[in-house]
């Protein structure tokens, strides 16, 4: 029976190496569950290393970033250098704006010479579809499948070693799961020991110093959504409270023609942006020789402007007196704002955003006389007296919450037939009710909805919490298989299995999983076989509900019983399912049909193709696709306008019946320069190797 299993299947993270103004930064990219992102080898999360790439499920494809950068930075006194000078106030870090790795935040080579390496539980399954291989290749360099590096049961850890300026060494551990109740978190796991290193070399330039009164800041410039910005929040400050976390949701737009609480799209009424995200501290050590959490840190927390260069930019861009100025805030918070009452002893939290909104008559937060661009949330915690050789821990983790795609477009269309609805208790946002920012009924409704983001948000960061108060030790599932995908005229055919070394003996069943139009959708499970379903233990199924010209996406899910899983964050022994990242196909399946027999027989789908008649189109990605029904198995076909001019020339060579005008999205109903086509009447000039030929003609409206 399993207990905690400590293998599981894993999505590829690639390595994609990166340039930033002040030296070559290398990453990995976490790939693996609902919060996808980068890590870099110097912990460099701000504009210089690439910013904008916080990406969550919500859209599918990852396209929309949840934070646009973050930072941090380090503060101690009365430091001497390696030459003996004293200097009041020493700062080292990677702002939310710019990093040094060549001075100030320096990644460390292991033995082989990576400065950043990812562990993985198992080799990641192979995806083809129709031949074309879709999964990254294994391993690439710094890559190693070895569980035993890998804390509790995480599916992935990226690690890295940086030293700092000012002698303080972080070991970094950045840990992931996909787990459908941990997948919405990645949690950073960072250690820092007073080397007395502060370069690239291994010998310590400051050996016998003690480091004092080191403060730790975090800066977050969340973006949860709306042309005006975010509120941003915290809860935690005050003694009971059961979270530490600052996080930011989305703020309404003064100007929107409708309340655009959530980001609705005013022609389809999807919630485009409805997610709160934050970050949660999870531990933090009491002291270098205390290790349990202390619960009164961080001893700060604020909202302010995005646009602080003292805490922005690294500490060597800036001058005494800013490098003062920070470590002032560090210890006491930001002293031109106001500061919330019954916290912690000795603790200094400035109001949060939203409260301060209403304090201060301002609705919007744009309205705020500091504003700027944007704002951050900021964190500190400290401070830690670290004698040579002494270390300390703090562990984070970035968290979403979010109502699903799925209610996002059910609740967004009723909103924009003003028919939304809300049974519910009142969970608004306190500025938000306050303020009345919302006309109607259904924008209540609406806003409703989008505000149960909170509750999504705070679930996730407790079992993040959770997980680390149990030492990693997640419940997993069983490993994803390997998939094949295969295009047929009566079904698309999908294969699955697992490499040699792979222990599958916790499976007990699969399910398959299909979404049409585009992976930025709904997977609906179409099939399962094993232990509880009507189906035998099998490796393959055929789809044979596919139809024609439609663009499908699999992924395929092994499960586990109940009974071999320990109870997890719920509390629960529950049945678990590999996810979808793991194994999902990127490229689409068609169902194809035979050759045609005769040219007579050609057909054009949808004609007319007018783009304003979207349930005559194909869906998702496709939707702006022709079609060419029972062509030849090897045709040309050029289609011209109807003066005679040559606007495309399409090779069809596969045998089958069908083919696109174009046959990638971005080339569909294009001319050969990638434009897109005017309405009117074409004309398909289809012709065979042996001479034979036929015009067949099809609309445009566009």
């Amino acid at each position: 029976m399993k207990k905690y299993s400590f293998i599981v299947s894993f999505c590829l993270l690639f390595i994609i190496l990166g340039m930033n103004s002040s030296q070559a930064g290398v990453y990995k990219w976490v790939k693996v569950g609902n919060f996808q992102t980068k890590i870099v080898d110097s912990g460099d999360q701000g504009e210089s290393s690439g910013e904008g790439t916080f990406h969550y499920y919500y859209y599918d494809k990852f396209e929309q970033a949840g934070t646009d950068h973050s930072g941090w930075m380090l503060g101690t006194r009365d430091w001497t250098d390696e030459n003996g000078a004293v200097h009041t106030v020493k700062i080292s870090g990677a702002g939310h704006g710019t990093a040094d790795e060549t001075r100030n935040t320096i990644p460390i080579p292991d033995e082989n010479g990576n400065t950043i390496n990812r562990y993985v539980r198992y080799k990641l399954p192979e995806v083809e579809v129709d031949g074309l291989v879709i999964s990254e290749p294994f391993p690439q360099t710094a890559d190693a499948v070895d569980p035993t590096k890998i804390p509790g049961t995480a599916d992935i850890m990226i690690e890295s070693t940086v030293n700092t300026s000012m002698g303080l060494t972080i070991h970094q551990k950045v840990l992931a799961w996909s787990q459908k109740n941990h997948d919405d978190y990645i949690i950073w796991d960072w250690t820092f020991t007073n080397t007395g290193n502060v370069d690239l070399d291994p010998e310590s330039e400051l050996p016998n110093q003690t480091l004092h009164d080191v403060y730790f800041t975090r800066a977050n410039n969340f973006y949860a959504g709306s042309n005006s910005g975010v509120w941003h929040s915290a809860y935690g400050e005050s003694e009971g409270d059961s979270l530490r976390i600052s996080y930011a949701y989305p703020a309404a737009y003064p100007d929107a023609e409708r309340d655009d609480f959530g980001g609705p799209d005013f022609d389809s009424g999807f919630l485009g942006m409805p997610w709160y995200i934050g970050d949660a501290m999870l531990h933090i050590d009491k002291s270098t020789s205390d290790e349990s959490d202390d619960l009164a840190q961080p001893h700060w927390t604020a909202a302010n402007t995005a646009e602080l260069l003292y805490i922005k930019n690294e500490a060597n861009i800036n001058t005494l007196q800013q490098h003062t100025q920070l470590y002032d805030v560090m210890q006491n918070g930001f002293s031109e704002m106001p500061f919330m009452t019954g916290t912690y002893p000795g603790t200094h939290h400035n109001s949060r955003m939203d409260d301060m909104g209403i304090e201060d008559d301002v609705s919007y937060p744009e309205d705020f006389g500091w504003w700027n661009w944007r704002a951050c949330s900021y964190t500190g915690t400290g401070p830690f007296t670290v004698a040579p050789g002494e270390s300390f821990r703090i562990v984070w983790a970035t968290v979403y919450g979010s109502i699903s795609p799925e209610k996002g477009w059910e609740v967004g269309r009723a909103w924009l037939d003003e028919e939304a609805t809300w049974d519910g208790e009142n969970n608004l946002p306190e500025v938000h009710e306050y303020f009345g920012l919302y006309d109607t009924d259904s924008d209540y409704a609406k806003d409703c909805w989008v505000a149960t983001g909170k509750d999504s948000l705070f679930a996730n960061a407790w079992a993040a919490q959770w997980a680390v108060e149990n030492d990693y030790n997640v419940p997993i599932p069983p490993p994803a298989p390997s998939i094949t995908v295969q295009s047929l005229p009566d079904g698309v055919k999908l294969s699955w299995y697992y490499d040699s070394t792979v222990d599958d003996s916790d499976v007990a069943g699969y399910r398959v999983y299909r979404a049409v139009g585009s992976t930025d959708t709904t997977f609906f499970p179409i099939y399962e076989c094993g232990d509880g379903t009507a189906n035998p233990l099998a490796n393959t199924y055929t789809d044979d509900s596919a139809q024609r010209g439609e663009p499908y996406f699999y992924y395929v899910a092994a499960f586990d019983q109940a009974a071999d899983n320990a109870p997890g964050v719920n509390g629960v022994s529950e049945s678990l399912e590999s996810g979808k990242y793991l194994n999902r196909t990127t490229a689409a399946a068609y169902l194809t049909r035979p050759a045609g027999t005769s040219l007579s027989q050609i057909r054009v789908v949808p004609n007319p193709f007018s783009v304003s008649a979207r349930h005559k189109q194909f869906t998702g990605d496709d939707k702006n696709k022709i079609m060419f029904y029972d062509v030849p198995g090897v045709c040309t076909i050029r289609i011209y306008t109807e003066s005679g001019d040559l606007v495309k020339t399409i090779e069809h060579t596969d045998q089958s019946g069908d083919e696109a005008f174009g046959n990638v999205p971005l080339d569909f109903t294009t001319t050969e320069t990638g434009q897109i086509v005017v309405s009117g009447l074409y004309i398909a000039n289809i012709s065979t190797p042996s001479g034979e030929s036929i015009n067949v003609k099809f609309i445009v409206i566009q």
